[in-house]
């Protein structure tokens, strides 16, 4: 653990806030009449200053209750002196309670993660968006839950509501009130808008010590400026230059907005200015590689890899999309190298896929009876030869020491192309020029019923599969360099882990219980060193491991989760702790949520900071979400 020094104190000390109480300064009026009567003449001065400070503390307290509507932690300021050096990955932040004492409590120190996620702002989910309607973070098949995308479409007054990017496109797009242009108009406001590339960064590396950020990114790129839009274009050129036709839903005419490859650019340019490294994830691929709102293709059933995964398929003849596109995409990053220095500079490395077919090991199964109707299943087994190849070449090479035998199954087809997705960055520059590989993988591929029929504990089972796997694909120095296993890990949705405001058995403890909860939370946090312990048996020491996306959240349904700042702040503390002492980089999920509502307080970084008396500012916009036109109310002519 690296700790922040003070340059004006021969020991270690923690990067220090100074907290004011909700008393508004009375204790140091209090204390000023003191001192004005029992002090000579000669420090009056001295206590006017200290009574004008109390005053505006006052004020200030004053501002943020009556003029904020939510929690009201006390205003910090922090003492930039003691930034961390860019290169550290665990900072820790500390509050001081309201004294004349310097000394930090102990129990108000807060570690910093690694990094955090900018979720949401090039590859969108609709729980994001949902203003004053949040409910539930994995939006049930048939409902629809995002209502705006400030700042052109704040609600029903704007636009339509949405589930997916490809949805809400296609919405506007069809809507007699609307138009393309208007929808890439819509689009590009909110990318432009959303992160400040002065602010937000400079919060980030300045005011939190944060130096990592993961960027998830839609596969669909383009080299075209949206801001030459001007609304009297041919709409096929619109469709050629700023969307991407999905090649798996081809015939429905299901396009993805494009992402200027220039946004990109100047993210990374300015990264660079503020000493912070970006990875780039490729969050979403054609056809959706897994099942929900983050696909970006939902309410549509993933075709990824039914439909796409061609050199795995039995008809060979099928272009091979997904491979090609990550090969592109790696081809336009090595051009940064020579083409944007800057930006090239402000890139960590590239994540080749998000949750690869997430939840797809609950449609599937032998052992035991599937948990989801089989008939839905999107993750197809390999052709049986190319199943056998591929399971001697990760079980054969044991490098003479006792390993995990990977089984045999769906899941093969997500490990072979993560292995082909290994091979194309190895075989780049990339690895050369100091860049990583985040390779991404979740439990969740695996046979729930298989598993848990096979095996005692199935879940340890799954982590020293994906171990065993990653020893098969990767050298040891190279998973001491540039490769970098992620696995993500949330309390939300795991029964052992989860609490709730009304307890079991929705929730394992409820939320006023502090003894079950501080148990329960003990034990979970403790994730990270199993995650440890099984790479390290598996491929041994030294490897490099992430989990690139956590949070405080206890239940996935935000009416039911505990938002309390007590229990977020032990969940938050926890697991940054463990994962500290278990050497496991994290990714906090997601920097910030203006438009969240109620999911922000566990969800919302920068909103938890704020709870947590870190930052001064919430995570708030000024554009309304879900905005209801009233009677008489101007119409709306950006429609137009």
């Amino acid at each position: 653990m690296n700790l922040i020094q003070n340059k004006n104190s021969d020991r270690g000390r923690y990067l220090s806030i100074a907290e004011g109480t909700d008393g508004g300064g009375g204790d140091n009026e209090n204390e000023s009449r003191n001192i004005m009567e029992s002090c000579s003449s000669k420090r009056i001065l001295i206590t006017a200053a200290v009574s004008l400070c109390a005053t505006l503390a006052a004020l200030d307290w004053i501002n943020l209750r009556f003029f904020y509507n939510g929690a009201s932690p006390s205003f910090n300021t922090v003492d930039y002196e003691s930034l961390p050096k860019e290169g550290e990955n665990w900072k820790k932040l500390g509050r001081h309670h309201h004294s004349h004492s310097k000394e930090v409590d102990k129990e108000d120190e807060i570690l910093m993660p690694g990094g955090v996620n900018i979720g949401s702002w090039l590859s969108l989910e609709d729980w994001f968006y949902v203003g004053e309607g949040a409910i539930e973070v994995a939006t049930p098949f048939g409902d629809t839950a995002a209502s705006c995308l400030p700042p052109l479409h704040v609600g029903p007054s704007t636009g339509p509501r949405w589930n997916s990017e490809t949805d809400l496109l296609a919405n506007f797009s069809s809507s007699p009130s609307s138009s393309l242009a208007h929808a890439l108009r819509v689009f590009h406001a909110h990318r432009v808008s959303f992160l400040d590339l002065e602010e937000d960064l400079r919060t980030l590396s300045e005011d939190l010590g944060v130096k990592n950020v993961r960027v998830p990114l839609s596969w669909c790129l383009t080299d075209y400026d949206p801001t030459t839009i001007t609304g009297g274009e041919d709409e096929e050129v619109l469709k050629e230059r700023f969307t991407c036709l999905d090649p798996f839903y081809e015939e429905e005419g299901v396009r993805w907005p494009a992402v200027p490859k220039s946004l990109l650019s100047n993210f990374l340019r300015a990264c660079a200015k503020h000493g912070i490294s970006a990875v780039l994830d490729v969050h979403t691929y054609p056809g959706g590689t897994s099942i929900g709102t983050f696909s970006g293709v939902w309410p549509r059933w993933s075709r990824f890899w039914t439909h796409g995964d061609a050199p795995a398929m039995d008809d060979s003849n099928k272009k091979d999309v997904g491979r090609e596109l990550f090969q592109n995409f790696i081809s336009w990053v090595e051009s940064l190298a020579t083409e944007d220095p800057k930006a090239f500079e402000g890139l960590r490395g590239v994540s080749p896929m998000n949750e690869p077919a997430h939840l797809a090991g609950l449609y599937f199964g032998e052992e035991g009876d599937p948990i989801f109707d089989p008939s839905e299943e999107f993750l197809p087994e390999l052709p049986e030869e190319m199943a056998e190849s591929f399971l001697a070449e990760l079980n054969d090479n044991c490098e003479g020491y006792k390993c995990t035998k990977i089984p045999n199954g769906n899941h093969l087809r997500v490990l072979l192309w993560l292995r082909d997705a290994t091979e194309t960055f190895r075989s780049s520059s990339l690895p050369s020029l100091g860049k990583q590989m985040h390779m991404n993988i979740h439990e969740s591929v695996f046979s729930f019923s298989d598993f848990k029929a096979l095996y005692d504990d199935p879940e340890k089972v799954k982590m020293h599969t994906i171990a065993s796997w990653w020893r098969g694909i990767t050298t040891p120095e190279e998973r001491k360099t540039w490769a970098i296993l992620d696995v993500h890990h949330y309390h939300a949705w795991d029964e052992g882990c989860s609490g709730t405001s009304d307890g079991p058995p929705f929730g394992n403890y409820t939320c006023s219980d502090h003894s079950a909860k501080m148990e329960t939370l003990s034990r979970c946090a403790s994730w990270a060193l199993v995650y440890r312990k099984a790479v390290d048996k598996e491929c041994g020491k030294g490897t490099k491991l992430a989990s690139a996306e956590f949070s405080a959240s206890t239940h996935h349904s935000v009416l039911r989760a505990c938002n309390d700042v007590g229990t977020l702040r032990q969940t938050y503390k926890l697991q940054t702790e463990s994962a500290r002492d278990a050497d496991v980089e994290l990714f906090w999920w997601s920097y910030k949520m203006p438009y969240g509502g109620a999911f922000r307080n566990a969800w919302s970084f920068k909103h938890l900071m704020f709870l947590l008396g870190v930052l001064h500012h919430p995570d708030e916009s000024n554009y309304a979400c879900n905005h209801i036109a009233a009677e008489g109310e101007p119409k709306n002519e950006i429609l137009s």
